[in-house]
Order: structure tokens, then sequence, then C-alpha cells
């Protein structure tokens, strides 16, 4: 039995371009009847390790922007106080 990579195969199947349109399900009429070739699984694992890897820096760069947002709020309301 050939072991595949679920984080490779997931983030090939998000990058298949469907119109969604239709209400139906996808799997039964579209997906299975894909033809992928992957490699083997040591180059799927690298693959996979790699997304993920970069998935963790995005979160990472997200997270800190919106700290950055939050103080810039605090120096805005520090600087223009709102009248009450």
């Amino acid at each position: 039995m050939d072991k595949n990579n679920l984080k490779l195969i997931f983030e090939i199947m998000n990058k298949i371009n469907f119109n969604f349109s239709d209400h139906k399900r996808y799997y039964i009429s579209e997906y299975q009847n894909l033809n992928i070739l992957l490699p083997k699984y040591q180059e799927q694992q690298k693959i996979a390790d790699c997304l993920s890897s970069i998935d963790e820096l995005i979160e990472l760069q997200t997270n800190k922007i919106e700290s950055l947002k939050q103080h810039k709020k605090g120096l805005m309301q520090g600087l223009f106080p709102s009248e009450e």
C-alpha cells in the first residue's frame, strides 16, 4: 500500500480551482475523478514540512501585525484623546 502525506494532499486540493456555484458533493462528483501525481512519501513529507513551516511563519507575522496595530491604536489614543 502506498503511503501519502495528508497535509500535502490537503494543500493540493486547496489549490484546485472549482466553480462552487452549484450545491453538490464535490468529493463524489469532482475530486474522486482527479489524477494527481505525487512524489514518493519521503519527498511528500519534506514538502509538507516546508509548507507547515511557512504556515507557522505566516501565523507569527499575522500575530505581529495585529500586535503592532493594537500598539498603534494605543499610541493614537494617547496622542489624540477623545473628548468626553
